[in-house]
């Protein structure tokens, strides 16, 4: 999903038909940036009153929001979720939702990652992106990293161990350097040759 340009409901949708999916057995998520009235956090505690798990990553040093993200603390709990804060000294920016369903005896996983807020006011005007996935190596790196989440004293070995997704302070850095570097290394490459060309 491009957004603005398409609608923020999809990922609202989403959220409500897992709430609602007698085969949805649980919500992992990450909220940075709420909307006031939040359909986001509807759809949630919908999930919890309908039996699910539903665990919800909250960083509360999200600017200008933590007195709202401190009331959601409080009513997400009240009602049943499980909240998790953001890890010491680092900030959880990341935008992830895995949704784990048991059908047939099977289970499937399937979720998104996104770089907007779940904000659906926010949503109608900032320029943002949302992969909605099943991708087996995506979701497991997105289990990794909310394992992390509940227990990073334990877990921090669970983000060295992603494979499909660039992880802080794990290996984001490490790859985005390597990256820079062969892309200056193909521009010097293509100058060379087209300098030998015009000889």
């Amino acid at each position: 999903l491009h957004l603005p340009y398409h609608s923020f409901d999809s990922t609202i949708d989403l959220l409500r038909e897992a709430a609602i999916d007698p085969f949805v057995t649980s919500i992992r998520i990450t909220c940075y940036r709420l909307a006031k009235n939040s359909k986001i956090i509807n759809a949630l505690v919908n999930a919890v009153r309908n039996g699910k798990d539903v665990t919800v990553v909250l960083e509360l040093r999200a600017r200008f929001d933590e007195e709202a993200n401190l009331r959601w603390k409080a009513q997400l709990e009240e009602e049943g979720v499980k909240v998790v804060l953001g890890i010491h000294d680092m900030k959880a920016h990341a935008k992830l939702c895995v949704i784990k369903k048991r059908e047939f005896n099977r289970t499937k996983q399937y979720g998104f990652i996104s770089t907007g807020n779940l904000n659906e006011c926010t949503a109608s005007y900032y320029g943002d992106h949302t992969l909605l996935t099943a991708n087996r190596e995506i979701i497991a790196d997105m289990n990794r990293i909310f394992d992390y989440f509940e227990n990073p004293v334990k877990k921090l070995s669970n983000l060295k161990n992603c494979k499909t997704l660039l992880v802080s302070p794990v290996n984001m850095r490490k790859v985005m350097l390597a990256e820079l570097s062969r892309e200056i290394r193909l521009v010097k490459k293509k100058k060379a040759a087209s300098v030998v060309i015009k000889l």
